[in-house]
């Protein structure tokens, strides 16, 4: 096919490529509007010792296992945060009705969480409720052991910040995405006759 066929086809069926354009665009328009009242917080958690033992005899390979162990706690935090029941206890705990609750290891001992919440005067309050039952779940391993150089999991201050794209961003990408959806539409339209 030659380009004066697609441009003929185009006129033809340009009622598709807008509808399609349209489609898409109310949905962005749509989506954003339903996101403008959250809040996306992030709190930085740290893997610590509760003690620090120094007079052993043991060689301490200059506290590579140590660091080592960080690494696999931090892991297992993660793991405990993407779980049913700890979300579950984390919203009974705090009476704050959050989403999308997400959190990955930056380092051997630092770990980002993310969660989307209604009012951000919240964030405060569910940073403490994650440090806690998470400080309860470290301490629930450690209750036979009772190790001195156990872990302990420290919050940061969350930052908090408007959920969702910006009006200028949104707009760019439904042009984009709208003009996309409606090229394909007049293409799948014309050949379905």
């Amino acid at each position: 096919m030659e380009l004066k066929e697609y441009i003929k086809i185009f006129k033809k069926k340009k009622n598709w490529f807008l509808a399609s354009a349209a489609v898409v665009f109310l949905i962005g328009l749509v989506l954003q509007l339903w996101m403008s009242g959250k809040y996306k917080a992030e709190i930085d958690l740290n893997i610590t010792r509760t003690g620090y033992q120094s007079d052993t005899t043991e060689y301490r390979y200059d506290e590579f296992y140590r660091l080592q162990a960080d690494e696999r706690f931090a892991d297992t935090v993660v793991r405990w945060l993407g779980s049913k029941n700890i979300q579950a206890e984390i919203l009974k705990q705090s009476g704050i009705s959050f989403s999308r609750l997400k959190a990955e290891r930056l380092s051997s001992q630092m770990i980002r969480v993310s969660f989307v919440i209604k009012n951000q005067r919240e964030s405060d309050k569910m940073a403490q409720t994650i440090a806690k039952i998470l400080n309860e779940q470290t301490n629930e391993l450690n209750a036979e052991q009772k190790n001195p150089d156990w872990f302990k999991i420290l919050a940061s201050s969350p930052i908090v910040n408007q959920f969702g794209i910006s009006w200028l961003e949104l707009f760019l990408i439904l042009i984009c995405l709208g003009a996309f959806v409606g090229f394909w539409a007049v293409l799948v339209a014309h050949y379905l006759e």
